[in-house]
């Protein structure tokens, strides 16, 4: 009866168990200078710089049609910012 044959060499080529796992997660947040561009809506909490009745336009107060107007750029801000931040996050460049 022979003995068993020893086992090969492990071979230097295989990745170990250790190089295949994931990386560290990144942090939830990172500041990024488009983020800024949030807090413009927020304008239009800022009751004071907007309660005046002139200038009018089309006969509309000031007042109204300046909220009216923050809407459309509220959406616009966060559709850019959404925008350029999920490119970035696609790439893994948090």
């Amino acid at each position: 009866m022979s003995s068993p044959s020893p086992a090969p060499p492990p071979d230097p080529t295989a990745t170990s168990v250790a190089a295949t796992e994931p990386e560290a997660a990144a942090p939830a947040f990172r500041f990024r200078a488009w983020n800024l561009l949030l807090l413009v809506p927020l304008i239009s909490l800022i009751t004071p710089l907007f309660n005046m009745t002139e200038p009018r336009l089309a006969g509309i107060p000031f007042f109204y049609w300046f909220q009216m107007a923050v809407i459309p750029l509220g959406i616009l801000c966060t559709l850019a910012v959404h925008l350029i931040t999920r490119r970035a996050d696609e790439e893994g460049t948090r």
